[in-house]
């Protein structure tokens, strides 16, 4: 039995008006993975009894749309009798329309009888036919092509990756040939095919998203991993990842075991591809060296060719931050950093926790303009073969901050280092060494900088780069992303909530737990599994703080309440059970004075909805003569 699609019907359903039942039974084949509905699946957890219903794209052989599938057909979808490539012919159902912003509207089928007619291996074209029972075959092209046929079925032989030297016309001052360095080579002339015909429109990275399915990206691969392997009780598999870049933005794109084989060989750092038809998905920043929130999936459906012109793709791109705004992020952040290697550390080697296996270690001291030095550690084979005679201009992406000794950075895997990069930021970074930066002093950060000062010389700077006015917290959105915000603030304390001033805690050191009275009359705390006489009282208490711009709520925990209040949690609550007008003499003596704020602001949910939540890290009394010559330099900048 053969069957085609039904080509055209989705373009027909998109005309219609309002919603409308399906008149005449369409051919249409599931191209998605089958996944339950959203509702559905946030009670996953809820007692099952329940009709299961499942949502998925299918096409038509030109367009794609949603559809779902009733709950009669649950059982063959969990059998994997209806899964993706399969080819259903629906008898009854419901059409409407779902509007899209500068699109054309999705159309939305309410599947209610189908038939299956049969899995394919493919996804089908508008004119092609396909036996279920056959086995799925492409075109015989008019004359055979040993570069396809190498893409289909590749063979390769892969070597180390440790220590492999670069090719001898690569410039070692390149970043792409650095990178280049751990490209493997493959038995065979394996790549991908050549784009044919005209260029194709083309989709910026920065604009993919999750809930767009007919798209084409034109971008250079800036990095490749090497095959790994990962294995669970229940399955195991490979997987490699890729940094693809155009010039809008960079996505990492990882495939997994079933089509490692088919795109490892052809996909060669520096060379630009076209590709269509993967999966876009909420990226894991735990596994990439990208600030990029969405990555992609290759899957058997994935098409990649290779561009014949690759004019207008940047060879690589950096988000460069000066060292000194390091303390703006908070630890586990993905950064890039451009300095001057200072000092090196002998390669030490430590034993891993996890499964005690030693690794080489090396500790670099790096510089900039910016007047700031931080440790930087590599590992393995990076931290064994780098060099750092002459002091070289190094240029980090990806690499990751740590809250060790205040910040500090160290080299993750997923991160890539260029030593004498060709690139403008590294030539003026070297004239500006060689000029003055060599006879330079540089500030370290220190476990207690982040709070902050008004000092002199680069630590003012760097604390006038950081202040914020309460106007300035709301218009950009400070703490509203991904990542904690950190900044300054100058404001006075209006008023302090006094209802809940303090919490029980648990005396044990490092325990901190809230603690109840037991039956027995003792404090109790679960976590320690021990009672006490007496909690060891800590701060919790929010004020408001305004300046001339505005104000806001600061939440303050204990180390900031004892520099507010001068005492212990517990003195200030028997005050208050004891003595209410002394109590609210002491509340009155810190209201209305001004302090500086070092604070950290981040989104948070609270009865389902998200708000802003800033904390106060730490606070200290305006030094008004410091600030005096802080508003001087001001003045003088505007004169």
């Amino acid at each position: 039995m053969s069957f085609e699609l039904s080509t055209g019907e989705l373009a027909r359903m998109s005309n219609l008006e309002g919603n409308a039942a399906l008149t005449s039974a369409v051919t249409l084949q599931v191209v998605s993975n089958i996944q339950p509905l959203a509702a559905q699946q946030a009670n996953a957890a809820a007692p099952s009894g329940g009709p299961s219903r499942y949502r998925c794209m299918v096409f038509d052989g030109e367009q794609t749309a949603i559809a779902v599938l009733p709950s009669h057909l649950a059982p063959l979808i969990e059998e994997a009798k209806i899964s993706r490539y399969t080819v259903l012919k629906i008898t009854k159902g419901n059409v409407s329309k779902k509007a899209r912003t500068n699109e054309p509207p999705m159309v939305l089928i309410i599947i209610m009888e189908a038939e299956v007619l049969g899995t394919l291996s493919e996804k089908l074209g508008p004119s092609q036919k396909r036996d279920p029972s056959a086995p799925a075959q492409a075109p015989a092209p008019p004359a055979p092509e040993p570069v396809q046929n190498q893409y289909q079925q590749p063979q390769y032989q892969q070597r180390s990756f440790g220590g492999a030297a670069p090719p001898a016309q690569a410039s070692s001052s390149s970043f792409m040939s650095r990178v280049g360095e751990n490209k493997p080579s493959f038995s065979g002339a394996v790549q991908a095919p050549m784009h044919q015909g005209p260029r194709p429109m083309t989709h910026p990275i920065k604009d993919l998203n999750p809930y767009q399915n007919k798209w084409t990206i034109c971008a250079r691969v800036t990095q490749k991993s090497a095959i790994k392997t990962w294995s669970k009780p229940n399955s195991q598999g490979r997987l490699f990842s890729v940094n693809l870049l155009d010039d809008s933005s960079e996505i990492r794109a990882t495939v997994f075991t079933q089509q490692v084989d088919m795109f490892y060989p052809i996909l060669e750092v520096g060379k630009v591809y076209y590709v269509s038809n993967a999966q876009v998905k909420m990226a894991r920043q735990q596994f990439s060296n990208l600030s990029n929130q969405y990555e992609l999936t290759f899957d058997a459906g994935t098409i990649v060719e290779q561009c014949a012109d690759p004019t207008g793709v940047p060879q690589e791109h950096f988000d460069f931050i000066p060292i000194s705004s390091l303390t703006r992020f908070e630890k586990g952040s993905v950064v890039d950093v451009i300095g001057i290697v200072q000092h090196v550390e002998e390669i030490t080697e430590i034993t891993m926790k996890t499964d005690n296996r030693k690794v080489a270690k090396r500790e670099l001291s790096v510089v900039d303009k910016s007047g700031f030095l931080v440790r930087v550690t590599l590992w393995g084979e990076e931290a064994k073969s780098f060099d750092a005679s002459g002091e070289p201009v190094v240029a980090f992406k990806g690499i990751r901050v740590n809250d060790f000794g205040g910040r500090s950075l160290s080299l993750p895997g997923s991160g890539s280092m260029a030593v004498s990069p060709d690139i403008p930021e590294a030539h003026t970074l070297r004239g500006w060494y060689d000029a003055e930066g060599r006879s330079a002093s540089f500030s370290k950060f220190e476990g207690g900088s982040s709070a902050g000062g008004s000092g002199g010389g680069d630590g003012a700077a760097r604390f006038e780069e950081q202040l914020k006015t309460m106007a300035q917290i709301r218009d950009e959105n400070l703490g509203m992303g991904e990542a904690a915000a950190f900044f300054n603030v100058k404001g006075t304390i209006v008023f302090v909530r006094t209802t809940s001033l303090a919490y029980p805690a648990c005396p044990t050191a490092e325990c901190n737990k809230k603690v109840s009275v037991d039956s027995s009359g003792l404090w109790r705390c679960e976590k320690c599994d021990r009672s006490f006489d007496a909690p060891e009282h800590r701060y919790i208490f929010s004020i408001n703080v305004s300046d001339d711009t505005g104000q806001n709520w600061l939440r303050c925990f204990d180390d900031v309440g004892r520099g507010l209040f001068g005492c212990p949690a517990g003195e200030l609550v028997e005050l208050q059970q004891t003595d209410e007008a002394q109590f609210m003499q002491r509340v009155q003596e810190v209201t209305y004075r001004e302090y500086m704020f070092r604070c950290r602001a981040r989104n948070e949910m609270f009865n389902d909805t998200t708000r802003l939540g800033i904390t106060a890290v730490s606070l200290r009394p305006v030094d008004y003569a410091a600030e005096s010559k802080r508003l001087a330099r001001l003045v003088d900048m505007y004169t």
